[in-house]
């Protein structure tokens, strides 16, 4: 297998660079506050992009209207279930 430049080890062509939860997404949970989406998305962008200053300026954001299905969408979104 012939490593793509820019991938982890191990990875090949048309095998995907990263976990799944870093790819866009559309939908979060029914009802979640469309703030909490957006800041979940900036902070997905921001750990994709290793931004630690601004990943701690968003969660902060984040803090200050995040619901319980919003965190628990945060972490569906860096971790997916597999």
């Amino acid at each position: 297998m012939t490593a793509v430049p820019g991938t982890p080890a191990g990875v090949g062509p048309g095998e995907p660079a990263g976990p799944a939860g870093l790819d866009p997404a559309t939908a979060g949970p029914a009802g979640m506050d469309p703030r909490a989406r957006e800041a979940i998305e900036h902070i997905v962008q921001a750990v994709r992009d290793g931004d630690d200053a601004h990943i701690r300026t968003l969660l902060a954001d984040l803090a200050a209207l995040a619901d319980i299905a919003a965190l628990l969408y945060l972490r569906e979104r860096l971790y997916p279930p597999r």
